[in-house]
């Protein structure tokens, strides 16, 4: 007897989706090719001599206002840790501040004379965030788009003030230090970033998937379950995943767009949606004394290392390091940095000569504990980026989630997710 949804991929999609039919009461099978569900999202543990550190799949976080986030997770439970609203930034061998004045007028007016933007530009900020706030955040995506770095010159931003802040700050959100990315999704991330917190959970980013899946049937989840073939059954379909066969009324792809499309054939052929990916790099250091007291993202406001944004993960989430000890991420952007450092020791080497310039001698006795290349680590949103208008319905009861349907973000991941479950409910009657 079969079910009435097999769901193909665990990451936070796959899991919202479940989520929303388990809520319905109707029953599903999630199966996920890895060891545990997350995706892109989790967390793995190093453990060392003094203890265990939480090491996430590459530098990530939760923004608190993301529309669909407080909906999916219990945020008191997560524990969260929230980063200071601002940055510092590296520039003429001085780290500079650079503060969100509606949140920390103080700092904003002593670093007001900074040599990172111009004293139009910090006003001219002030004015982009009133554009992003006004109206419904929907109505972000109905505006015309163009590249997010079109759209800074276009509102005046001087080239200083792009190269110095803009550009390692939304390079290290998208991975893209160009900002060839959609002036849509800029101006989406920007109302985030104003109207909530940046945060980490306290034993890390996996914690999202660890707490999603805590909600749904146990029986229902199955690990290490690599679907290797879907195909039509009769009226439903049959699911093959390690020599098993799963039937069911309704099937949903919540995996990576190229993939989903290799599945299901012919039969899915709007599952092949032109998704380029953009690269990162995580290098994990395990540091005696933190190189910021504070959660803080640093900044390469000169663009001359591979070391696009650094942060102490430990001072944000306070089980990241164990006791005594720091947990700091440098984390790459620039994909000719990684293509010219092939293996782990090479690219250590490449950043240590930065990472000495910043924070002096202390950086020679950090340990490399892990690095995390993520080839596939966001789909490329260069514009015109449409969000919510993609179909999550295929027809003959087919489905499809994940953020390359929606927007490259933990919000777009769980969006479609939900919204594809919203489809397969309706379907269903």
């Amino acid at each position: 007897m079969g079910v009435g949804t097999v769901i193909v991929g665990g990451g936070l999609a796959g899991l919202n989706c479940a989520r929303r039919l388990h809520e319905a009461k109707r029953d599903f099978v999630l199966l996920e090719a890895s060891d545990r569900t997350g995706g892109r999202v989790r967390t793995d543990t190093v453990t060392t001599p003094e203890g265990d550190y939480l090491i996430d799949r590459g530098f990530q976080v939760l923004l608190t206002a993301y529309p669909h986030a407080a909906d999916a997770f219990d945020y008191d439970a997560l524990e969260l840790g929230t980063f200071y609203p601002g940055a510092l930034v590296w520039y003429g061998d001085a780290m500079h501040r650079v503060a969100d004045p509606r949140r920390r007028m103080g700092d904003a007016l002593k670093g007001f004379r900074t040599p990172i933007a111009t004293t139009r530009d910090k006003i001219r900020l002030g004015e982009v965030f009133l554009r992003v706030l006004a109206g419904k955040t929907d109505s972000i995506w109905e505006r015309p788009d163009r590249p997010a770095v079109d759209a800074l010159k276009d509102a005046g931003f001087a080239d200083s003030t792009i190269e110095r802040f803009f550009r390692p700050f939304f390079g290290g959100v998208f991975f893209d230090r160009e900002l060839q990315t959609s002036s849509r999704m800029f101006e989406f991330c920007m109302r985030m970033f104003a109207q909530g917190r940046t945060c980490v959970p306290a034993a890390g980013m996996g914690q999202l998937a660890v707490q999603l899946t805590s909600r749904l049937p146990a029986d229902a989840i199955q690990v290490n379950a690599k679907a290797d073939r879907i195909e039509r059954d009769g009226d439903g379909w049959r699911v093959h995943a390690n020599g098993q066969s799963h039937e069911a009324k309704n099937v949903v792809v919540a995996t990576e767009g190229d993939l989903a499309g290799s599945l299901v054939g012919e039969v899915g052929e709007g599952l092949h949606p032109p998704v380029r990916w953009r690269q990162t790099a995580t290098l994990a250091y395990a540091v005696d004394d933190a190189p910021t007291k504070e959660a803080i993202l640093v900044l390469d406001g000169e663009g001359e290392g591979p070391v696009n944004h650094l942060a102490t993960m430990s001072a944000a989430g306070n089980r990241y390091a164990p006791p005594g000890k720091h947990l700091v991420y440098a984390n790459i952007v620039d994909p000719a940095a990684l293509e010219g450092a092939p293996d782990d020791a090479t690219l250590d080497a490449a950043c240590r000569p930065q990472l000495r310039r910043w924070f002096g001698d202390q950086a020679d006795g950090w340990t490399l504990l892990n690095i995390d290349r993520i080839e596939r680590a966001l789909p490329d949103q260069s514009p015109p980026w449409l969000s919510s208008n993609r179909p999550v319905e295929l027809g003959q009861r087919l489905f499809a989630c994940g953020d390359w349907l929606e927007n490259a973000s933990i919000d777009g991941a769980l969006a479609s997710g939900r919204r594809c479950a919203d489809a397969v409910l309706a379907t269903s009657g």
